[in-house]
């Protein structure tokens, strides 16, 4: 069996250096994890590749393989089995830094190179806004490249020093004596705490970050049919990489404010119409509010309390487009609190007319003793 071309897969050349695939790794699997993007099958199955490929690439032997042979099935390669990336020279660390940076919330050092934040903004619309979607500004706070240092984090705008004790590594190891023989760990670096670079005079303006805190507005096209919850991604508005990291993603909540009118149920809406005791006996047509216009509606002869009518293509669209979901409406029948004494003969002849118990309005009940008497 053939496999897949890892870089393809990567979008990298056969000459990419393990830096570039670990970061064109990174930025695909934050776009198409499984949590970014629920209920998503699609998704899931390119994540599964890219790991996979990761896999391949970032272990030297299982790469040297392939470029040789054009196949690694002999080592559990690249299969599409999202167990590849665990068994092979990835593995939950590569995919931990992937989204958080590496282990301990902290990038590793790049020589300084440190990528950017994601950020996590909100918006709400109306129920309307959903129906034909909408641009809505969206105001958020990221990391920006300091124009003091142009991001170097240096007072003069120079490179950084690389790091006299881990050598731009970011890491020391040590090796402890246990009862099971000797274990070596490896912790950040105290000098540098990780970065892999020493600032002797750092930036003002950053104090040798690089990036500054900065307010940005951006208007995002939410699409129709989306629902409370979703997340939209918008690749590379972020916060900004220091001395030349990546650029972070914004990803975009969105909430569907309430509307008193309806209830949502996916592309279906469900609102209630108050109809008269007349309108629900003999039938009749009347106006109810849709999303955007009135709409007409057919009551039919003898409706009940609680039937629901439909009406076609007055919902919501699906997601992506399509055609629109249905507009439900449930009768309510009102029975009015005060009667004249007109009214209340009419009714009693319509009582009559059928054949029902003709109602005699609400009175003092009789006590037990003259019911008895009158049973005599």
């Amino acid at each position: 069996m053939a496999t897949p071309d890892p870089y393809a897969a990567l979008g990298v050349s056969r000459e990419a250096t393990p830096d570039e695939i670990k970061s064109a790794y990174r930025k695909m699997a934050r776009q198409y994890h499984p949590d970014v993007n629920p209920n998503n099958p699609e998704a899931e199955e390119k994540f599964k590749e890219v790991s996979s490929a990761y896999a391949v690439l970032s272990d030297p032997e299982k790469r040297a393989q392939y470029d040789r042979f054009g196949s690694v099935e002999d080592q559990g390669g690249f299969n599409g089995n999202p167990g590849d990336f665990f068994q092979g020279g990835a593995g939950f660390g590569d995919l931990f830094e992937a989204f958080f940076g590496g282990a301990g919330g902290q990038q590793r050092a790049r020589g300084g190179v440190r990528d950017g934040d994601d950020i996590r903004a909100e918006v709400s619309l109306s129920l309307r806004e959903v129906l034909d979607g909408i641009e809505k500004k969206v105001t958020f706070r990221r990391s920006a490249t300091c124009e003091t240092c142009d991001g170097m984090g240096t007072a003069d705008k120079s490179k950084p020093k690389t790091c006299a004790t881990c050598n731009g590594m970011g890491a020391v190891a040590q090796v402890r004596q246990t009862m099971i023989g000797s274990i070596r760990t490896q912790t950040p670096c105290p000098t540098c705490r990780g970065e892999g670079i020493q600032i002797d005079n750092p930036c003002t303006s950053c104090r040798g970050d690089g990036v500054t805190p900065k307010q940005e507005e951006l208007f995002v096209t939410i699409p129709a049919g989306i629902e409370g919850g979703q997340t939209l991604r918008v690749g590379g508005k972020g916060g900004d990489g220091a001395r030349g990291g990546m650029r972070g993603d914004l990803y975009v909540v969105v909430h569907v404010i309430e509307d008193k009118r309806f209830i949502r149920e996916g592309r279906n809406i469900a609102t209630e119409v108050e109809i008269t005791y007349a309108q629900a006996t003999i039938g009749d047509t009347i106006e109810v509010g849709g999303l955007t216009d009135p709409l007409e509606l057919s009551i039919e002869p003898g409706t009940q309390p609680g039937d629901t009518f439909r009406i076609k293509n007055e919902g919501l669209p699906r997601l992506g487009g399509g055609n629109r979901g249905d507009l439900y409406v449930e009768a309510k029948i009102i029975v009015p609190k005060k009667t004249s004494e007109g009214e209340k003969k009419l009714l009693k002849e319509y009582a009559e007319l059928r054949g029902e118990p003709i109602p005699q309005g609400p009175g003092k009940p009789a006590n037990i003793f003259e019911k008895i008497f009158k049973r005599r």
